[in-house]
């Protein structure tokens, strides 16, 4: 497996316009599950709209710290050995 320093340096930019969309889909992903579960949540009466404003104000810190590790995940070496 190549590390990133052992990308062609043709297509570095591509890896890094690659890494940089992966994190913001998983960043969108993440908090669109979480507007959708409290949506059902709300939906067939298992929370009241305070819970639900409560669990998503929690869920902010949590995607900042998604967003954090996924950055440095492309910028660490994987080296197994």
């Amino acid at each position: 497996m190549l590390s990133f320093s052992e990308v062609p340096a043709e297509l570095a930019g591509f890896v890094r316009a690659k890494q940089r969309e992966l994190a913001l889909n998983m960043i969108s992903s993440s908090a669109a599950g979480v507007l959708v579960a409290n949506l059902a949540a709300l939906a067939a009466g298992d929370a009241s709209v305070d819970v639900l404003l409560r669990t998503s104000e929690l869920q902010i810190p949590l995607l900042g710290l998604t967003l954090i590790v996924s950055v440095l995940s492309g910028k660490v070496e994987n080296k197994p050995w």
